[in-house]
């Protein structure tokens, strides 16, 4: 039962696609308000726009190290299962119905390009203030967090 418990954790915790549906979904209306706090107060708004826009993007590129990092964790954790059924399934699942991978880099490839997506469609349907540039690199960060604390181990 405990394995069976993990493999479906497993399982749910790479499917970087359906978190973008999922984060497309319930991220469009929310993001016609604030960002969240730990995307929104990576920077504070005050500074130039400069400023502000070389900082968002440092802080995207440590969120993308960290996303990474998580995402090769979790790979790890998927090959160390005893069960070659649970191999299958889960690479099936990834390449098959996500068209993505069971290779780390890639999932992080595609969640990106995904991403960008995403935070372009909401900036069109937004009409904030900011900037094209600044208002999706934090879309960015606040999409990035919500799937890094779905990996959390």
């Amino acid at each position: 039962m405990t394995i069976c418990l993990e493999n479906i954790r497993l399982v749910k915790s790479l499917t970087v696609r359906t978190c973008l549906h999922l984060l497309l979904a319930a991220s469009l209306v929310p993001l016609l308000l604030p960002l969240p706090a730990p995307a929104a107060e990576v920077c504070t708004p005050s500074e130039s726009t400069v400023a502000e826009t070389r900082c968002v993007m440092e802080a995207l590129q440590a969120k993308d190290r960290e996303l990474g990092k998580a995402l090769v964790r979790v790979a790890s954790e998927a090959r160390q299962v005893p069960s070659e059924t649970f191999q299958t399934l889960w690479r099936d699942n990834l390449t098959g119905f996500y068209t993505t991978s069971a290779d780390p880099s890639e999932q992080a490839r595609a969640f990106r390009a995904e991403r960008r997506k995403v935070c372009a469609y909401a900036k069109s349907v937004s009409f904030q203030g900011t900037g094209y540039g600044i208002f999706t690199t934090r879309c960015e960060l606040a999409l990035t967090q919500t799937l890094l604390e779905q990996l959390r181990p």
